[in-house]
């Protein structure tokens, strides 16, 4: 009796083990249903949206907005603006992560009851601000 391989008969020279398995994604047009499309990112009325569109379907989607870009007021330097605003929230919240650290320590030396992990209390945080942010 030969081995079993999933649910067929195993034996040297199995097709599914000797040959090297190559797999493709397809990304479908949600539109058409056709091969090829490639994901689009949308933003609208403040929602971002993902869609998969062929260059066929996105070239009638500019179609169709055409006469709205046309009209409306572009924001330079939009996607640049946008990248910068969140690199700041990155750089913000790790200086907030290491200010933690030091607000902590700055408080249990002064006395002052704070715990060891969470947000520190905006209390505490202003004392330690009005007293020049001492590290």
């Amino acid at each position: 009796m030969l081995p079993m391989c999933s649910n067929h008969p195993c034996a040297k020279g199995c097709v599914r083990h000797d040959r090297p398995v190559a797999k493709k994604t397809l990304i479908i047009d949600d539109l058409t249903g056709e091969t090829g499309a490639r994901t689009r990112t949308l933003r609208f009325d403040g929602v971002e949206y993902e869609i998969d569109l062929t260059e066929k379907s996105f070239a009638d989607l500019k179609r169709a907005l055409r006469p709205y870009l046309r009209s409306a007021r572009p924001l330079s330097g939009t996607s640049s603006s946008v990248a910068r605003a969140s690199a700041a929230r990155g750089r913000k919240a790790a200086a907030g992560a290491s200010d933690s650290a030091a607000i902590r320590a700055w408080a249990r030396s002064s006395g002052v009851a704070v715990t060891e992990r969470g947000r520190v209390p905006a209390p505490v945080r202003a004392a330690w601000e009005a007293a020049g942010s001492p590290r």
